[in-house]
């Protein structure tokens, strides 16, 4: 049966379609099409792009979408709504129903990408389809900053967010060998430790009110990181942590790399010189 061309009883097809597909699986879940297939797929739908008045008919119909949309036409605007689609995405991805939760999913993402170079062709392809756009100073956003409040609250979100175990964190692999140093020296650390309110530490032995970070050299003393004020937020939360009568050891990757036993031996010597737990 075609959709109905009124307005009105368009929305009242579309809405009984949506309940009537409600709860059904796909007809394709599971089905992996053989390669020549896919080829024949990719190939056909490459030549239907690269004619112009096909690709005009998407553009116009995706710009008239876009203005349906802005402003208050937005349904996302609409609370109700919001909240319907954030339950919705919590339900469905995260947790172990995120696929990305799989470590064998993970490991086969990481394989395919492992060694893939994004051609020159590509990238210039990339930078012309950029002009134009909303970029740099054209952004309606460009120059406008977070105040400090809004900064503070996402930064607690975020916090609450690793605590409860909803936002992944992987290790890197100056982590990895800093872990490994703190288990064969015998001391009881915790992982991914949020303090103060104010940042998740990535490793605090509780009886000693040690606080141990992992720096990457180029997020946390690079250009980059000067450019960001990385530097000097990494300083004041070593204030905020040390007026609250924290020890705070900041590693950097070249530090880790070289010897990460080192490193470890640094805060054993500072546990026995100033006797904690004694």
């Amino acid at each position: 049966m075609p959709a109905p061309t009124d307005p009105i009883r368009y929305k009242i097809w579309l809405e009984n379609l949506s309940k009537s597909h409600k709860g059904m699986n796909p007809w394709n879940r599971g089905l992996i099409m053989p390669l020549s297939f896919r080829k024949k797929v990719g190939k056909n739908s490459k030549m239907w792009w690269q004619n112009q008045e096909n690709k005009e008919k998407i553009l116009t119909r995706n710009r008239k979408i876009s203005l349906s949309k802005m402003g208050d036409k937005n349904p996302m605007k609409r609370l109700e709504v919001a909240k319907k689609v954030s339950l919705y995405m919590t339900e469905r991805m995260l947790s172990d129903k995120n696929p990305m939760y799989n470590s064998e999913a993970r490991a086969k993402v990481s394989s395919k990408l492992m060694g893939h170079e994004v051609s020159r062709d590509v990238r210039e392809k990339i930078s012309r389809n950029l002009v134009g756009k909303l970029v740099g100073y054209k952004n309606p956003f460009w120059g406008r900053h977070h105040t400090k409040e809004v900064k503070m609250k996402s930064r607690i979100r975020a916090i609450n967010m690793i605590t409860s175990g909803l936002l992944s964190s992987r290790r890197t692999e100056i982590e990895i060998k800093i872990k490994k140093a703190l288990l064969e020296s015998g001391l009881i650390f915790q992982e991914q430790m949020p303090l103060e309110e104010i940042t998740v530490v990535d490793f605090y032995l509780p009886k000693y009110k040690i606080v141990i970070y992992c720096d990457g050299d180029y997020w946390h003393k690079g250009e980059w990181a000067k450019k960001h004020n990385v530097i000097r937020k990494d300083n004041w939360q070593n204030k905020i942590l040390e007026s609250g009568g924290y020890k705070v050891f900041r590693f950097s990757e070249t530090d880790i790399n070289t010897s990460p036993e080192k490193c470890i031996n640094l805060v054993g010597r500072f546990i026995l010189n100033n006797r904690y737990g004694k």
